[in-house]
């Protein structure tokens, strides 16, 4: 008959083994998540960033980066949708201003981009009041024009989003300050895409977003992306 300590070594093979197998598969989705472009959000936005690096890292310099959040980094057809523009599609889920200062370094400033495609999302809410939404982002596009000084920045504006609708008077006040700011910076233009997401009674347009109602669907990405190429045709001719 087998012992005690046996039994006991070969429990403890058995669950190296498992570890093992088990750290491999995590290892392995983790992979294929990165090439099918999911929006990691979280501690595993830098899994993103890496992604980002690994797609674009070949691409010449002045083309157009869209840069910023969930809506951008779920907007699979981007390329698509804006061709013939070259774009590249730097956006990664649930980035912050701060995020997006913190990841410049790696994925906007070393691709030297002509324009720049700037989301201002609404995640800054979670954790900031709108005075601290503006000073900061006063900080981050002084440090992107400077370190981009040839580059042209479309902002576009907060989406009136049907899921937030308890930050939708913040969200005004933050449109009205990136417009001010933008028409006072002549490398800047601000898109208001308020108009088109919303009812001439202005009402939410839920038709236009996932489930969530934060998250454009497939029928709001192509209209939001007509309104961005009409802007991109204007300042490339």
């Amino acid at each position: 008959m087998e012992n005690v300590a046996g039994k006991s070594k070969r429990k403890k093979g058995w669950k190296s083994v498992l570890i093992i197998v088990s750290s491999v598969l995590a290892a392995l989705i983790l992979a294929l998540l990165l090439l099918a472009g999911f929006a990691f959000a979280g501690p595993l936005k830098t899994l993103s960033i890496i992604r980002i690096e690994s797609v674009y890292r070949d691409r010449k310099p002045g083309s157009i980066i869209f840069y910023g959040a969930s809506n951008f980094a779920l907007w699979h057809n981007l390329e698509d949708d804006m061709f013939p523009f070259s774009v590249q599609n730097h956006g990664f889920g649930g980035s912050t201003d701060n995020d997006l200062m913190h990841f410049a370094d790696r994925i906007l400033f070393p691709f030297e981009p002509s324009i720049v495609v700037f989301q201002s999302g609404s995640n800054d809410f979670m954790h900031m009041t709108v005075d601290e939404i503006f000073a900061n982002k006063h900080k981050m596009f002084t440090v992107f024009r400077r370190e981009l000084p040839d580059a042209t920045f479309v902002v576009m504006s907060m989406l009136p989003l049907p899921g937030r609708n308890e930050i939708s008077e913040e969200s005004i006040m933050v449109n009205n300050f990136l417009r001010e700011y933008c028409a006072e910076n002549t490398d800047m233009i601000f898109i208001d895409s308020t108009d088109i997401m919303m009812t001439s009674n202005g009402d939410y347009r839920p038709e236009l977003f996932r489930k969530d109602g934060i998250h454009l669907n497939r029928e709001g990405q192509l209209l939001w992306g007509a309104l961005i190429k009409q802007e991109l045709e204007k300042i490339t001719s």
